[in-house]
């Protein structure tokens, strides 16, 4: 019997979902050794190659496989330890650094294109959520962290 073309992605999705979590942690770091480097080693144009191919593959997805990604992504950082967290937070650190001030004002225009559209888009009792919540981070702050969010650098 022939497959569909979907229902052998689907049965690729599962045997990797399945080696994956066969696996060791030493043969996970290993995987993810490999990729840092092969993402080293690629070259501008290949790098630009994969950010149009990601960018396709995301406008392509449905709303229901977005939030699928959302809900991962998000229990995946739940289980992340102290370390994990402290060196996306490095990672996300030196990347903005190595950014060039053209790449810095386009991130800070996007950000701020995807906020207006975001907020525009939000129901009364989200907007009324988010207003708390930005309440309490404001008063759980430090003065300096004030500061740095009234005038940032």
């Amino acid at each position: 019997m022939k497959l569909s073309p979907e229902e052998r992605k689907e049965r690729i999705k599962e045997y990797n979902k399945r080696r994956y979590q066969n696996m060791t942690d030493e043969q996970r770091e290993e995987i993810k050794e490999y990729n840092k480097r092969r993402l080293q080693n690629m070259t501008e144009e290949q790098k630009e190659e994969l950010k149009e191919y990601n960018k396709r593959r995301l406008q392509n997805m449905t709303e229901e496989k977005k939030e699928e990604i959302k809900e991962y992504n998000k229990r995946r950082y739940q289980n992340m330890t102290e370390e994990q967290r402290e060196e996306i937070k490095e990672y996300n650190k030196r990347r903005l650094q190595n950014m060039t001030d053209e790449q810095k004002e386009k991130r800070k225009e996007k950000r701020n294109e995807y906020n207006k559209r975001r907020y525009q888009n939000m129901t009364e009792e989200q907007k009324e959520k988010r207003n708390e919540y930005n309440k309490r981070r404001y008063q759980n702050m430090t003065e300096e962290q004030k500061n740095k969010t009234i005038t940032p650098h």
